[in-house]
C-alpha cells in the first residue's frame, strides 16, 4: 500500500501505512498545535475520542486535507485516551475504532483486507478449504469473544496439530480480524513530550466521558460543590451582564452534570432577558439534540483565558471540582 491511497487509509488509520503517512509530514505534536491546517486535527481528535465514547465515529472522506486530518485526528486522538489513563475510556475507543473499520470492511476488496490482515498480524491457513488459526492466536483473539457467544469457546472448536479449525461460518474470520484490530488500538502509545494542550484535553475527555453521569434532577445538584467560577457567572447572569463565553459554559456545565435542558432552563431564567425558545434551542444544540456534536464544557485553562477564574482551585476542570471538591464538601 502506496501513501497515495488516501481514503484506504483514512477508512484504517491503525494500519502502519497511515503511521508513516503521519511521520512523512515530519510535525511533532508540538508543531502540530501551532500549524495553520493540521492544528484542526487537535479538535478533531477530541471529538474522534467523544463520538467514540457514544458510540459512533464517523470520518471525514472528503477531500485530501480532509483525509489527511482523519488520519493525523485518530494518531492523536490514541494520545489522548492514553493521556486520560481511564482502562474503560481506552478500552471504549478502541471497541469503537474497530466496529467502524469492520463496517468499512465489509464492502471493502480483498486485496485490501488481505493487507490488514498482515498488519494487524492475523495469519489464517487454508488448507484443503478449511480455515485454520494457531492455537496461540485464537485463544488470543477469541478470549472477549467468548464472552459474548459460546460458540467461541475452546471446548466447542476442533483443535489438530496446534491449529483450530474455524469451520464454514463466513463471519469468522472478519470477526476475528475485528477483535485483532481493537488488541493493536488499545495497546499503549508513547506520550513522552506530549504537549500541555493535549493533556488539557484528556482531562476535559475524562471528566465528561460517557456522557457525563446518570441524569441528575436540580433538587439533587449540591450547590456547595460548585466551583467559584460557576458560582460567579451565575452571579452575573442574575445581575444580566454575563458574557457569550460565560453563557456557554455555564450551559456546558449543567449539561455535562447530567441536569435536564428543562431544569437548565429554570437556572437560565434569573437573567432578565431571558428567552425561553431562544435558550432552550442553544442549549439542545449544545447537548447534541439539535446537532452532531456533543459540545464539553471548557477546563479551566480556556477559563483562566476568557478571564472568568475567580480563585486557584487545584483543580484543570470545574466538573472535576464538582466531583471531588476541595477538603471533601458534601450538601
Amino acid at each position: 500500500m502506496t501513501t497515495l491511497d488516501l481514503n484506504i487509509l483514512a477508512k484504517y488509520p491503525f494500519l502502519k501505512g497511515a503511521k508513516e503517512y503521519v511521520a512523512s509530514l515530519n510535525l511533532t505534536p508540538a508543531a502540530i498545535l501551532n500549524h495553520p491546517i493540521y492544528s484542526t486535527g487537535i479538535n478533531m481528535a477530541k471529538l474522534r475520542v467523544l463520538d467514540a465514547l457514544n458510540g459512533r465515529i464517523n470520518p471525514d472522506m472528503g477531500d485530501k486535507i480532509s483525509m489527511e486530518l482523519t488520519i493525523l485526528s485518530y494518531a492523536i486522538a490514541r494520545i489522548l485516551v492514553n493521556l486520560t489513563a481511564n482502562k474503560s475510556i481506552i478500552s471504549k475507543y478502541a471497541e469503537v475504532e474497530a466496529n467502524q473499520a469492520y463496517e468499512f470492511m465489509r464492502t471493502e476488496e480483498q486485496d485490501v483486507i488481505d493487507v490488514i490482515m498482515e498488519d494487524v498480524g492475523l495469519m489464517i491457513r487454508d488448507n484443503s478449504s478449511k480455515n485454520k488459526i494457531k492455537f496461540t492466536e485464537y485463544l488470543r483473539l477469541s478470549t472477549a469473544l467468548a464472552r459474548q457467544n459460546p460458540r467461541w469457546k475452546l471446548v466447542n472448536r476442533v483443535v489438530d496439530s496446534g491449529y483450530v479449525d474455524l469451520g464454514a461460518r463466513a463471519d469468522e474470520i472478519p470477526l476475528l480480524l475485528r477483535e485483532a484490530i481493537r488488541l493493536k488500538i488499545i495497546a499503549p502509545v508513547t506520550l513522552r513530550g506530549v504537549p500541555d494542550r493535549f493533556r488539557e484535553l484528556a482531562n476535559t475527555i475524562a471528566s465528561t466521558a460517557f456522557g457525563g453521569p446518570r441524569e441528575l434532577d436540580i433538587k439533587e445538584m449540591n450547590k456547595k460543590a460548585l466551583p467559584p467560577c460557576i458560582l460567579g457567572m451565575l452571579a452575573s447572569l442574575e445581575a444580566g451582564n454575563a458574557s457569550h463565553n460565560s453563557m456557554f459554559i455555564l450551559g456546558t456545565f449543567f449539561i455535562g452534570l447530567g441536569i435536564r435542558i428543562d431544569d437548565i432552563l429554570k437556572i437560565f431564567s434569573v437573567f432578565p432577558r431571558f428567552d425561553e425558545d431562544k435558550t432552550r434551542y442553544q442549549l439542545e444544540f449544545l447537548s447534541g439534540e439539535k446537532s452532531t456534536i456533543n459540545y464539553s464544557c471548557p477546563g479551566c485553562a480556556k477559563i483562566k483565558s476568557y478571564g472568568l477564574c475567580t480563585a486557584e482551585c487545584g483543580v484543570k476542570h470545574p466538573l472535576q471540582y464538582y466531583r471531588n471538591p476541595p477538603g471533601g464538601r458534601t450538601g
